[in-house]
């Protein structure tokens, strides 16, 4: 996808999101940049609080890192890791508050196309789709989990990982204090 087409496609998102404005009135004029894995997306904020995207820039006030993987991640459970932030964390911190709550109002574009009864009954089946999808995945994932965990021990559980660093641990400890005693017997063997 060309850098233009991209940058249309996230410009009418946003314009699409104008809720926004509240969040990010205070960072007037400051410029993010986030790369994910290759993919480079500059963003600027607006006297009114809007997101802008730009094609180019050589002062950012914060940078925002990460990998394809962690960006699922992030989507998906919330889950914050492998992400580098450099820079304004304020800013960088209501910028990917903004981004996770961003939603596609893919209703009022299909209605341009097919009219509103036709888009209010498409995005109704794609909704549904897109829950049975991840309950789907949700399942088959808690199977998956489960076969490794207890049929094939593939995975092992936390608790029995724990059970084993905790018997390691006391192997260490044991052989530290024979390592002692054996040191001592020596000693009294020489005197």
């Amino acid at each position: 996808m060309t850098q233009k087409i991209r940058k249309m496609i996230l410009d009418h998102l946003l314009s699409q999101n104008d809720w926004m404005q509240t969040k990010l009135k205070i960072h007037k004029n400051k410029v993010i940049k986030i790369e994910i894995s290759d993919l480079k997306i500059i963003l600027r904020v607006d006297e009114h609080g809007l997101l802008h995207s730009l094609n180019e820039s050589e002062k950012f006030d914060c940078t925002i890192k990460l990998t394809v993987n962690s960006f699922i991640n992030q989507l998906i459970n919330d889950n914050k890791k492998n992400i580098s932030i450099e820079g304004d964390l304020e800013l960088a911190n209501q910028v990917s508050q903004v981004l996770k709550n961003i939603e596609w109002d893919i209703e009022e574009d299909l209605s341009k196309y097919i009219g509103d009864i036709p888009a209010i009954q498409l995005t109704k089946g794609l909704k549904r789709v897109v829950k049975n999808g991840k309950r789907n995945i949700n399942n088959i994932t808690g199977a998956l989990l489960e076969y490794w965990q207890e049929e094939n021990n593939i995975l092992t559980k936390k608790n029995k990982v724990e059970i084993f660093n905790s018997d390691v641990d006391k192997i260490l400890e044991d052989t530290e204090r024979l390592e002692a005693k054996i040191k001592n017997i020596i000693e009294k063997i020489k005197v």
